[in-house]
């Protein structure tokens, strides 16, 4: 019986490391997710230190807001006309955030790592020396290069 849990366990971890990685498998950055309520990031960060006043964004319909973190995070939280509840619409890791992807990759990470962890999810069309897109640059994840290194992590639609 041993045996056949030892066998069993180790077919499904090969299942589970074979399937292929989705772009919303890398839209998080330590426990920082798109869709949190603002309840969980304030639970998660505590008081931001700078928060700007809501205001609709034109080609969302959204009534957003930006919330400055010491952590090295700002985070955009978005709501419908209707709706009472915040979440997360996008976020902005910067220095001195520590927090790393999923996949380990953080601030100071290589071009060099982040080519190999999303090699199958980065966008040919959207790179440059300066960014690697995973996903798209209307929902995904870019990698802000400096001098060959990961300088911030931006979560989210950069474009409409």
């Amino acid at each position: 019986m041993r045996k056949l849990t030892q066998v069993l366990f180790c077919v499904l971890t090969a299942v589970a490391l074979a399937a292929p990685m989705k772009v919303t498998d890398a839209q998080k950055v330590g426990n920082l997710r798109l869709g949190l309520e603002s309840s969980q990031v304030a639970s998660l960060l505590g008081k931001p230190g700078k928060e700007t006043r809501p205001l609709e964004e034109g080609a969302t319909g959204l009534t957003v807001k930006d919330q400055t973190f010491k952590q090295g995070l700002v985070v955009t939280l978005a709501r419908e006309k209707t709706a009472t509840v915040w979440r997360v619409e996008r976020f902005l890791v910067t220095t001195p955030c520590t927090w790393k992807t999923p996949q380990g990759i953080g601030l100071g990470s290589t071009e060099q790592e982040v080519r190999k962890v999303y090699s199958q999810l980065l966008d040919a069309e959207s790179q440059s020396p300066k960014q690697l897109v995973v996903g798209t640059i209307y929902d995904g994840v870019i990698f802000h290069m400096k001098n060959g290194k990961v300088e911030s992590i931006f979560v989210g639609a950069a474009a409409e």
